[in-house]
């Protein structure tokens, strides 16, 4: 049941993310060495993979912890709009791992 909990979670904020416009300010944009533009993608990237095909291959998955760390790190400096952009990319990449992790676990794919 919490399984198709999450599911719909993510495609829910997915659907949302999809929608929201880019913040503006953003593009070029780095925090020590953290390029927002890439951050979106390789984010985006995983989670569209995530929703297509239920898992994610190792290296997808550390791209997404990878991008969840440095989303983490970003997230408190960032202005209102950048900090709720960025804030349902790093919910998204939280749920994402976690269901990547509970089917490894379980040995689903």
């Amino acid at each position: 049941m919490e399984r198709d909990f999450d599911q719909n979670l993510i495609s829910n904020l997915w659907k949302e993310h999809e929608a929201a416009p880019f913040p503006q300010g953003f593009r070029a944009k780095d925090v020590s060495g953290i390029d927002f533009v890439l951050l979106d993608a390789d984010v985006a990237g995983c989670v569209d993979t995530f929703l297509r095909r239920g898992n994610l291959n190792l290296y997808q998955t550390a791209i997404l912890g990878l991008s969840y760390r440095d989303l983490s790190y970003v997230i408190p400096i960032l202005n209102d709009e950048g900090r709720e952009y960025f804030w349902r990319l790093e919910r998204l990449a939280e749920l994402v791992l976690k269901s990547v992790a509970l089917k490894n676990e379980n040995g689903t794919n």
